[in-house]
C-alpha cells in the first residue's frame, strides 16, 4: 500500500474500523488525497461509510497540522520565501471545511509577528472588511502583510473577486505603511500566489522570492 494509505488505516484500526485497508483505500479514491480527506467535515465522512466515532478521530487529527502551524508565531525563522510560506498556510487551512480569510503579518525581517483571522464564511463566500484588515496590521506594528485564503476542496485557481479583493487590500495596508506581499489560495496541498500575476500592478516582491 502507498504510505498514505497504511497512515490512515492505522488511525482507522486505532477505533476498530471493519477491514480498515479496504476502507482506507476507498476513501482516498472517492476524496482523492488526505488532504482533501481531512478538509471533509463530520457529515461527509459518515456519508462516506465511517462511523461517528471514526469520523471524529480524522476531524480531530486534521486539526493538528493547523495547530502546529500555529507554533511558527512569534518564531525567529523568517518567512522570506514564497515557499516557506505556502506550506504553513497550507498546514494551517487542513481541515477547514468552510472558507476562511487570514492575514499573516510579518515584521521587517519577514518574522511572523501574528495571524489574524479576517473573514470566515460559507464555502466559496467570504467578505473582507478593510479596516478590520489594516487594524490588525497596525496594532501588530507589521512592515508586511500575507493574505489567504481557502477554496475547501476546490480548484485554487483565483476568481475574478479574489483579484479584486487582492487589489483593494493591497491599496488599503499601503495607506497604513505595510506592504502586502502576496495573497495566497489555498485548495488541498497548494498555495497559488495572487499577486504576482495580476496585470497593471507592479510586483511586490522579486523573482528569487517565488523560486
Amino acid at each position: 500500500m502507498k504510505p498514505e494509505t497504511t497512515a490512515l488505516s492505522n488511525l482507522l484500526s486505532y477505533v476498530k474500523t471493519k477491514d480498515a485497508d479496504e476502507t482506507a483505500q476507498k476513501l482516498l479514491a472517492r476524496f482523492g488525497s488526505l488532504t482533501s480527506l481531512f478538509s471533509a467535515d463530520r457529515a461527509e465522512l459518515t456519508d462516506a461509510g465511517l462511523s461517528e466515532r471514526a469520523a471524529l478521530l480524522l476531524s480531530l487529527a486534521a486539526s493538528i497540522p493547523a495547530r502546529a502551524a500555529e507554533d511558527a508565531i512569534g518564531g525567529e525563522t523568517p518567512f522570506d520565501t514564497s515557499k516557506k510560506i505556502a506550506d504553513f498556510l497550507v498546514r494551517r487551512f487542513l481541515g477547514a471545511s468552510v472558507e476562511r480569510v487570514e492575514l499573516l503579518l510579518l515584521d521587517d525581517a519577514f518574522r511572523p509577528l501574528a495571524l489574524k483571522r479576517v473573514a470566515e464564511g460559507a464555502v466559496n463566500s467570504a467578505a473582507v472588511e478593510l479596516r478590520c484588515v489594516t487594524e490588525a496590521a497596525v496594532l501588530s506594528d507589521a512592515t508586511y502583510a500575507v493574505l489567504a485564503h481557502n477554496h475547501p476542496r476546490g480548484n485554487p485557481a483565483p476568481s475574478r473577486d479574489d483579484e479584486t479583493t487582492t487589489s483593494l487590500v493591497s491599496d488599503a495596508l499601503a495607506s497604513a505603511g505595510v506592504k502586502l506581499i502576496e495573497h495566497y489560495v489555498v485548495a488541498g496541498n497548494r498555495a497559488v500566489p495572487i499577486l504576482r500575476t495580476l496585470p497593471c500592478r507592479p510586483a511586490a516582491m522579486p523573482d528569487g522570492f517565488y523560486e
